[in-house]
């Protein structure tokens, strides 16, 4: 018990402070701080790293991070855990996916912030730019992957989970700074949103057993 409590204790720690990070950069942005000259910088650099073969290989990544294909991949686990009837990773999964989707788009219409106005060829996005939206489902997506399959893994498998775990959202993150249709900001804001959720249910219990 003691053991456990810890555990959620930390879940909890976790999440504060990514909260705490998440409102320093919201607030850097809304209030033009120091952290938005280095989104110029960086979207400024970011210009100059293109190269045709590299373009096409960054699309097809961000690709990976698209609504559709989230979806794809949701209703492929849905359907997994469903089957196994494991109804706890299952409902801890779609809470995750949900409640990311909700804070994200709810908190891009309060802060209103236009996108960078130089992009790749013709990959204009629509919408505002912060936080990023890709960034954030792709980081709760592997937050959520993680704590429904460490469990059932070992040796090996676990360290092709962490490396996914960890990459995937970086690629994915990159991919927008690097297509110039996102900030710096946008990006960490992106992140720091999804580690708060997803360890916030953690923290609360919401995460399934290693039985599920």
């Amino acid at each position: 018990m003691i053991k456990g409590t810890t555990v959620r204790q930390k879940f909890l720690g976790i999440s504060f402070a990514s909260l705490l990070f998440f409102v320093l950069i919201a607030l850097d942005v809304i209030f033009d701080g120091a952290l938005t000259v280095f989104d110029q910088l960086v979207h400024s650099w970011s210009l100059g790293w293109h190269a045709p073969l590299l373009d096409k290989v960054i699309f097809g990544i961000t690709h990976l991070g698209n609504l559709s294909t989230m979806l794809f991949y949701s209703v492929i686990i849905i359907v997994l855990f469903s089957w196994k009837k494991e109804w706890k990773s299952t409902r801890f999964y779609l809470i995750g996916m949900l409640g990311s989707t909700a804070l994200f788009s709810g908190i891009k219409e309060l802060v209103g912030r236009s996108r960078p106005s130089s992009y790749i060829g013709e990959f204009h996005q629509h919408g505002y730019s912060f936080p990023s939206g890709h960034s954030t489902m792709s980081m709760t997506f592997a937050l959520l992957i993680f704590f429904l399959f460490y469990p059932k893994v070992s040796g090996g498998y676990r360290v092709v989970l962490i490396a996914f775990c960890l990459l995937f959202p970086l690629l994915i993150g990159f991919s927008r700074i690097y297509l110039g249709v996102h900030y710096f900001s946008d990006v960490m804001g992106g992140f720091t949103l999804a580690v708060f959720w997803v360890m916030l249910m953690a923290g609360v219990s919401l995460a399934p057993s290693p039985k599920g």
